[in-house]
């Protein structure tokens, strides 16, 4: 918590500087994005592949919206992000889908002209479902096993995000003369809560304390 205060802190501090810097030049804009997620393995990989169990892949695709502040010295923008794969094995196939927002400020320096660079942070704090299915599973209606789980098994895990970020910022693009963003982040976990479900009593507690992510995204002003 005290983190996330200095960050809030810190963020204001950078609308109060942007305000007094630059008053007739200050924009508020709706965005959409998309983009792609790398991550390192997953420690609840060890286990699904102990049991045949197709793990989580190290890549997901991205999309987010939301809304940007920027003039001719900062970049903000607040968000809605999710990200989501699926891969299946000879027996099984799993989905994720990770829904959260996310905060992103950066400083900007002009470059050339219509083309800037940010440096900066992201914290973001979202979601993510993993859904596990079983293939070729025979359900009875006339004999349905009070004890089964069935053909799916559905867990989630909450995670919060924090680390440094850059931009590329190109000015002046599209019909509408509007800005595009490309923004390469490298987060890291800053809390440690492990995967539960909502249905089952999980007997292994298993913590994503390691897992790292690098996320490139492209946005656009509307």
């Amino acid at each position: 918590m005290k983190k996330i205060a200095v960050i809030i802190l810190f963020l204001n501090s950078l609308l109060i500087f942007a305000q007094e810097e630059s008053s007739d030049n200050e924009n508020f804009k709706l965005f959409i994005g998309g983009g792609v997620l790398f991550t390192n393995e997953y420690e609840i990989n060890k286990y699904l592949n102990l049991n045949n169990i197709q793990p989580i892949t190290p890549v997901q695709i991205n999309a987010n919206a939301g809304i940007i502040f920027y003039n001719k010295n900062v970049d903000i923008d607040l968000g809605y992000e999710l990200f989501a794969s699926g891969k299946s094995n000879d027996k099984t196939k799993n989905r994720t889908l990770s829904n959260g927002v996310k905060f992103r400020a950066h400083y900007v320096f002009t470059i050339a002209k219509d083309l800037e660079i940010g440096t900066g942070f992201n914290i973001s704090y979202g979601k993510r479902k993993l859904i596990i299915s079983y293939k070729d599973y025979n359900l009875d209606f006339n004999n349905l096993p009070l004890e089964s789980i069935g053909n799916q098994i559905t867990l989630f895990i909450e995670k919060a995000y924090l680390g440094p970020s850059v931009c590329l910022k190109i000015k002046n693009t599209g019909r509408n003369n509007q800005q595009t963003k490309i923004t390469f982040s490298y987060e890291m976990p800053i809390n440690n809560k492990s995967w539960n479900s909502d249905f089952l009593n999980l007997q292994n507690k298993i913590n994503e304390k390691k897992n790292k992510q690098f996320v490139i995204n492209v946005s656009f002003a509307l």
